[in-house]
């Protein structure tokens, strides 16, 4: 949700945001996927953060989330999806991780309905706990998960060296995806993320600069 909050903002879109939602509200506002975020435009819903994103630069097209060089805009669409879909399970897989569980299911109670509270713990583990098992990363060894998010990080600062947002002067859909999924590894559950990510001085420079803009 942040990735779509930060770009609304930038856009200086006015807003109201509903940080819970029941889940049979979810399933009749979003039946094809039943997640969030979700965006309604008059009587248009809008589900999927990238789908949001480009929604918002043709209700407002300045300032762009993309580049007008179709070719820089190619290199930004794809940074955008490795980060929803790539970088996304690094940080949940540390956060689900043994030594991270703990911390995130106190972060996640909130979102279960009141009734369930009690049951809150079985019914995160079985509902998100599992999701990065089956989407492999879970599956590595702690340090091996650590050292490969590491070397991600070092080829994301690689690509600040000339453009101090990705391959741009200005912040596209990639930098909002990066910084929605980096804002989730700074919450307190993942400190190797948060670590890993605050000693490149590249991309913590880089975070900076998204929080003056947005």
């Amino acid at each position: 949700m942040t990735k779509v909050k930060a770009a609304i903002a930038y856009k200086k879109l006015p807003f109201e945001h509903q940080e819970y939602v029941g889940i049979s509200e979810l399933r009749k506002l979003n039946p094809q996927t039943g997640k969030v975020p979700i965006v309604l435009i008059g009587d248009e819903v809008i589900f999927d953060s990238s789908l949001i994103l480009r929604k918002l630069n043709i209700e407002k097209p300045s300032p762009p989330l993309i580049s007008k060089d179709t070719a820089v805009a190619a290199k930004q669409y794809l940074l955008e999806d490795w980060s929803d879909e790539s970088l996304y399970w690094y940080v949940q897989a540390l956060r689900w991780n043994a030594r991270n569980e703990p911390q995130t299911l106190e972060e996640n109670r909130q979102f279960v309905p009141a009734p369930l509270r009690f049951f809150a713990k079985p019914i995160l583990r079985q509902l998100v706990g599992k999701q990065p098992l089956s989407q492999g990363l879970g599956r590595l060894p702690y340090e091996t998960l650590v050292a490969e998010l590491e070397r991600q990080l070092d080829n994301l600062a690689e690509l600040l060296k000339e453009e101090p947002f990705f391959y741009s002067d200005q912040p596209s859909v990639a930098d909002f995806a990066i910084y929605g999924i980096s804002s989730t590894g700074f919450s307190g559950a993942t400190p190797e993320f948060a670590n890993a990510f605050s000693n490149r001085a590249a991309l913590q420079d880089w975070r900076e600069r998204m929080d003056a803009i947005i």
